[in-house]
């Protein structure tokens, strides 16, 4: 059965109370508080009834009554302690305990009355205090039981009494008649006075908890704020991170952002040289160049030292803090406080993220680990950029190297192929039929040799080379008639078919057209070099919103799904084709996709094994006005 509070699970597992069900715990507490001082109340005034206010109550029921509030009242505190110790108990569990207390309290409320009057008992105002008391605790429908109850009990006591089941208890006055309608209008006044004032106490109480509440939402809602808004920066600054490897822009969103969140006036990142032991400017936001250009910065000084070793270092007046190697110059650019957090990376520390701040202020833990959050966001992008760069060099390295032995390959192979040459046609002699094969197969390895060269030449020739430069439009559509016709010969040989399909004339893309004729002309002779005989092989050129869209297809020996991730890497040949004894350099898709890549295009691959692969390459087109004014 549901309680007068939540309904939250059973079943689950608090670790930390939410601000309503602490708020129910503290007002059961403060229940069995107030009714210590309700006992002592009654305890108090039916002792000074007869000597004091010459009133003759039942005084022996009335004490007993008291003491009964309050033994029961020492079970309740024994038994809210328990439940306080017991941090899973449920919301529920209190609000039952407060129903009972409330109702236990009402019985022992209605015999009072009962003792006292009836229904000329001061006492009966007090029942108001519980209607205020259950509205307090309980939710509306367990307050409005409450307050059901209270009129059940008063009406049970009064019929009851007017029946003669139960003997009428009148309040006696001792002493002077004439001074008894005295009495009796202080008692009402008295009553009154008090039921007022506990009123007024109850209702205080409640606003002031309300106000109290409202602070704390209005803090917990501005802390919230603050919150999504440093959890928001985090993910751009990730972001950031992830998808890019300039690291200027990557620094310069880190260094503005932590000045906007913060509230600072500036914030900049300085590298670790290693050479010169010297703090470098790497990036800033908010600062002059005039404090940029200050000086040298020097990292075994100070405030570096400290911060290079691994320590978030506050410094609230920078004007007179001796650890500041440029304090006149901070004084001037608005300068009171600075924040240095350390830049790790793979547990170095290569730098210092500083943030600044035009008032002195004393930085919170929280606004330490924030910064210290940006920070690792910002040796993550300065090792991305670094290990990039170092991969560059290398690659660079690497084309080098390839492109200049194979320039220095390519005069010493023309020489020996034409020495093969002439001893094929007989200049050297006549050739046995051994001699002769010998002589042949010499002769492929060498066009295979020749082969790989040009790829290797082409390759690097087009490694750093702008896509800009000399690019004129190229008519997609008459490029692939001429590379059908060229490769439709040797397709006849193998009973082979080349489709071309031109879903619409006059597409073209600006590009140097050798570039454009290796491309297709790579996709082509592939396709026809891994189609089954009596296969076909389809080419479909289409506009595709603003991009060119080429489409080679085949019904060629497929790629094994294993070997799709690799197609377009240098010298990389699948299994299957290298089975089929076919020749190759393992250099033409990664050509392709260097092309593809040069002019900002993408090319992708599919393929179902022993059924064929379709290759598609997208190029940004020219729009068709231009296409037309270039025809």
């Amino acid at each position: 059965m549901p309680g007068p509070f939540s309904s939250l699970s059973r079943r689950a597992v608090r670790i930390l109370p939410l601000p309503l069900e602490q708020e129910l715990v503290d007002r059961v507490a403060w229940l069995v508080r107030l009714r210590w001082v309700a006992a002592g109340a009654v305890l108090l005034l039916t002792l000074l009834a007869r000597p004091v206010l010459s009133l003759d109550f039942p005084t022996g029921v009335l004490l007993g009554i008291g003491v009964a509030i309050l033994a029961y009242n020492a079970v309740f505190f024994a038994v809210l302690r328990v439940l306080r110790q017991r941090i899973s108990a449920p919301p529920v569990v209190f609000g039952r305990f407060a129903t009972l207390q409330i109702l236990t309290d009402l019985v022992s409320l209605t015999l009072i009355v009962y003792f006292t009057g009836g229904l000329e008992s001061p006492a009966l105002f007090f029942f108001l205090f519980h209607v205020i008391i259950a509205s307090i605790l309980l939710k509306s429908g367990f307050a409005f039981l409450q307050v059901a109850v209270s009129i059940g009990l008063v009406s049970l006591m009064a019929l009851l009494e007017h029946a003669g089941v139960f003997p009428h208890q009148g309040i006696e006055i001792v002493g002077d008649p004439a001074d008894a309608s005295w009495l009796n209008l202080m008692i009402l006044l008295g009553s009154f006075t008090a039921t007022v004032l506990v009123a007024a106490f109850l209702a205080t109480a409640i606003t002031r908890q309300l106000a109290r509440r409202t602070r704390e939402l209005a803090y917990l809602r501005q802390r919230q704020e603050r919150d999504f808004e440093k959890m928001r920066i985090l993910n751009e600054v990730a972001q950031a991170v992830s998808s890019s490897i300039d690291l200027e822009r990557v620094l310069s969103t880190i260094t503005h952002q932590a000045t906007e969140v913060m509230n600072a006036k500036g914030c900049s990142v300085r590298l670790l040289d290693e050479s010169s032991r010297q703090l470098r400017m790497e990036a800033s936001f908010g600062l002059s160049p005039a404090y940029l250009n200050k000086g040298p910065i020097d990292a075994g000084r100070g405030l570096d030292r400290r911060v290079l070793s691994g320590e978030a270092v506050c410094i609230r007046d920078a004007a007179t803090d001796s650890d500041l190697q440029y304090p006149e110059e901070a004084k001037r650019e608005g300068i009171r406080s600075i924040l240095s957090v350390p830049l790790r990376a793979q547990e170095q520390v290569i730098g210092v993220l500083r943030l600044y701040s035009a008032e002195e202020r004393c930085f919170s833990d929280e606004e330490v680990d924030f910064l210290m959050a940006l920070a690792a966001q910002g040796a993550v992008a300065i090792r991305n950029a670094r290990t990039f760069k170092e991969l560059e060099l290398l690659e660079r390295a690497k084309s080098r190297f390839i492109f200049t032995v194979s320039h220095d390959l390519k005069a010493p192979l023309a020489a020996i192929q034409s020495q093969l040459s002439l001893l094929t046609q007989g200049y050297a002699g006549d050739l046995n039929e051994q001699q002769h094969h010998v002589l042949q197969r010499t002769v492929l390895r060498a066009e295979s040799l020749q082969a790989l060269i040009r790829d290797l030449l082409a390759l690097g020739a087009i490694q750093n080379r702008l896509p800009e430069k000399n690019a004129a439009p190229v008519d997609l559509g008459a490029l692939l008639e001429r590379l059908r016709e060229i490769h439709q010969p040797g397709a006849r040989t193998r009973g082979i078919r080349i489709d071309l399909s031109l879903g619409a004339p006059g597409v073209r893309v600006k590009a140097l057209p050798e570039d454009m004729e290796r491309l297709f002309g790579n996709l082509l002779e592939n396709a026809v070099k891994y189609c089954r005989v009596d296969g076909a092989v389809m080419v479909r050129l289409e506009r595709f919103v603003d991009k060119a869209r080429v489409v080679v297809a085949d019904t060629g020996i497929g790629i094994p799904p294993e070997a799709l991730p690799r197609i377009f890497e240098e010298f990389y040949r699948a299994p299957n084709a290298k089975e089929l004894r076919t020749e190759g350099t393992g250099l033409g898709l990664a050509l392709c996709k260097r092309i593809v890549d040069l002019y900002g295009g993408e090319i992708r691959a599919e393929s179902v094994l022993d059924q064929g692969s379709t290759f598609t390459v997208l190029l940004p087109a020219l729009p068709p006005e231009a296409a037309a004014e270039a025809k």
